[in-house]
């Protein structure tokens, strides 16, 4: 049997609904897995009895609560369902060894929920920041699979070995992805554990993993950009080989 993929919800609360931009369930079947959607009013423990791996999607911004702060006024919106169900998922995914993805805000999830911060607002509060917001308004300003910045990936990394066909070695340290962006926040302190592996040209935090089991986060929507289906094929035969265990 194919492994069972979970994919977090956005709860759009404002509308009493729920949301996930298809891309990340095709990005899954591509790979081989079944995606299942993973809502914020399920219960954690009935979650990960279904699933071999889960997919923490992008969305809004997560309550700087969860990370010790106060409120930024240039903060968005906020899913505070979500935050709660997400933080305690990852944390009982990550005890049981389960596989886990995280993309653009769930890359921000994992670091928070190991105890990290984030910048409530890159433009503001980063120093010669980059444009990494795409996004205004309610809509997309390019097309979501158009590369708009370069990271540089770690050569010494999970990460590296799986895009290693798709990146472009430039140093004896360092190779170079063009990738999409659609994020006003970032990583600023890492969580435990976590390594960063990927950084933007202004310094940004691109992308994390962790030492042992598979866990990686990135900041740009994998989900939307071909050249990374050897990511997902990743994630999703490991949690195939997990689950033959």
């Amino acid at each position: 049997m194919k492994p069972v993929i979970g994919i977090t919800t956005s709860y759009l609360w404002k509308k009493k609904a729920l949301f996930l931009k298809e891309a990340y369930v095709k990005s899954v079947q591509k790979a081989g897995g079944v995606p299942v959607l993973l809502t914020p009013f399920m219960n954690v423990e009935d979650a990960l009895k279904i699933v071999d791996g889960i997919l923490f999607a992008g969305g809004g911004d997560i309550h700087p609560k969860h990370y010790k702060e106060d409120i930024s006024p240039k903060i968005r919106s906020i899913e505070p369902y979500r935050d709660q169900f997400e933080i305690e998922l990852f944390k009982k995914a990550l005890e049981m060894g389960l596989p886990i993805l995280g993309i653009c805000r769930g890359v921000q999830l994992i670091n928070v929920a190991l105890g990290g911060t984030l910048y409530q607002d890159l433009e503001s509060e980063v120093v010669n920041s980059i444009k990494h917001d795409w996004f205004a308004r309610g809509e997309d300003l390019l097309p979501r699979d158009y590369p708009v910045h370069n990271v540089k990936i770690k050569l010494n990394t999970k990460l590296f070995e799986i895009l290693k066909p798709t990146v472009e070695v430039e140093s004896a340290s360092d190779a170079v992805l063009e990738v999409n962006s659609y994020h006003h926040q970032a990583i600023k302190r890492l969580g435990e554990g976590l390594k960063a592996v990927a950084y933007a040209p202004d310094g940004v935090i691109e992308a994390v993993e962790m030492g042992g089991g598979f866990v990686i986060g990135v900041q740009w929507h994998a989900e939307c950009m071909g050249n990374m289906r050897p990511l997902f094929e990743a994630f999703v035969n490991e949690a195939m080989r997990q689950k033959r265990d």
